[in-house]
């Protein structure tokens, strides 16, 4: 966790517990229907945040879901699962391991993001 979200943390605890006093203190000692109408706006305030919040999370959960998928060198790659699938490479050249991050398969290799059934590689001439 960030600096930045550890601090947003401990901020809205901390401002979730002002206002429940608050809102305690004021129902104790104060008029009850002022107390009911600044609940009502203030459960309305954080129901707002809560749906801002959740669409954020669905958008970035999609955008990230789908890594990079790289094939190089008679290989197979999937982001999904492999069935069956037959990769060979005959050269002799080297391919560069991909540091790129995401799924990537290089020499005659098979890689997938979900399971491999049934396939086999071979590198050589």
């Amino acid at each position: 966790m960030t600096g930045l979200q550890q601090f947003l943390w401990w901020l809205l605890a901390v401002t979730g517990t002002v206002a429940a006093v608050a809102l305690t203190v004021l129902a104790l000692v104060g008029d009850l229907d002022t107390a009911d109408q600044l609940a009502s706006v203030v459960g309305a305030v954080v129901g707002l945040i809560a749906l801002s919040v959740s669409i954020y999370t669905i958008i970035r959960t999609q955008a990230s879901e789908h890594p990079p998928v790289r094939a190089q060198g008679g290989s197979n790659a999937a982001g999904g699962s492999i069935r069956n699938a037959k990769a060979r490479d005959a050269t002799s050249v080297r391919v560069a391991p991909d540091t790129a991050g995401g799924i990537s398969a290089g020499g005659g290799s098979n890689a997938a993001g979900g399971s491999i059934d049934g396939s086999s590689a071979y590198k050589g001439g």
